[in-house]
C-alpha cells in the first residue's frame, strides 16, 4: 500500500512541475520585438489616453538592426533607427535608460515583465505610455 502512495505522489508532482513549464512563455529584458500601446498618462491635465478614448491602435517594432517601425490601425506611420543610451544621468542623483528614435525623439524608459514604460523626461508635463509586448 505504501508503494502505491508513494507512486501516487510521485506521479502528482511531476504532473505539476510539468504543467507549470508548458504555461510559462519566457519574458526578455530586451526591447527588440513587437509592443502595443496600452494607455498614455501625462500632459499639464493629467490626461488618461487609451486607444478607446482615442479611437486607434498604435504598435511599436523594434528590430535587432537597431531598426523601428510605427504602426497606427496597422497602417505604417514612421519608420526609422533607434539607439539605447544606458545610465545616461538625469540630474544629479538618477540616471535612466534612454530610447532615442525618430527625429531626436528621446524617451527614457524600463522593461518589466514584458511591459515596456516610456516617459518623456525632456519635455515639461510630458507624457509616460504603457506598451505591452505583443507575444
Amino acid at each position: 500500500m505504501m508503494k502505491y502512495f508513494v507512486l501516487l505522489i510521485t506521479v502528482c508532482a511531476l504532473c505539476s512541475v510539468s504543467s507549470c513549464n508548458k504555461e510559462k512563455l519566457p519574458h526578455s529584458d530586451s526591447i527588440v520585438g513587437e509592443w502595443r500601446w496600452v494607455k498614455s498618462v501625462g500632459g499639464i491635465g493629467g490626461f488618461t489616453l487609451t486607444p478607446k478614448t482615442e479611437g486607434f491602435t498604435q504598435k511599436w517594432v523594434f528590430n535587432a538592426d537597431s531598426t523601428f517601425k510605427s504602426f497606427k490601425n496597422d497602417s505604417l506611420t514612421i519608420q526609422g533607427k533607434f539607439s539605447i543610451v544606458r545610465n545616461y544621468k538625469y540630474s544629479e542623483s538618477e540616471t535612466v535608460d534612454v530610447l532615442k528614435w525618430g527625429n531626436s525623439i528621446d524617451d527614457s524608459f524600463v522593461i518589466r515583465n514584458d511591459t515596456l514604460f516610456t516617459n518623456n523626461i525632456f519635455i515639461s508635463d510630458g507624457f509616460g505610455s504603457t506598451y505591452v509586448r505583443i507575444k
